[in-house]
């Protein structure tokens, strides 16, 4: 068993891992926290895209998302899940704090 306390990271840091769980020398998921600040975007430039499916549950705040093409607001109470691999970005529009997932197959 492993227990951690929920906590976010402090700006300039953005994302704070909590959990690693690895299978042999492999990264296969990832639980942690966001601190996204009102006015930032993530990535700061471009898109990002992950080798793992990502789940986020939107814990406080707002933001516009766009993946796959499809441009969204979340806000707190949401749950997104984006697959692996599709090109991503967020237009933080209020203080957000988020707890991710990434899951690999």
């Amino acid at each position: 068993m492993q227990v951690v306390k929920l906590s976010y990271p402090a700006p300039p840091d953005r994302l704070e891992t909590l959990i690693s769980l690895t299978k042999s020398s492999n990264l296969r998921h990832e639980l942690g926290t966001a601190f996204l600040q009102k006015g930032t975007r993530m990535p700061d430039d471009g898109k990002s895209t992950h080798s793992r499916h990502e789940v986020s549950v939107i814990l406080e705040g707002k933001l516009s998302t766009t993946a796959g093409g499809i441009t969204t607001i979340l806000e707190a109470g949401d749950i997104v899940s984006i697959p692996a691999g599709e090109p991503q970005f967020s237009l933080v529009l209020e203080d957000t704090r988020l707890i991710y997932v990434f899951f690999d197959d």
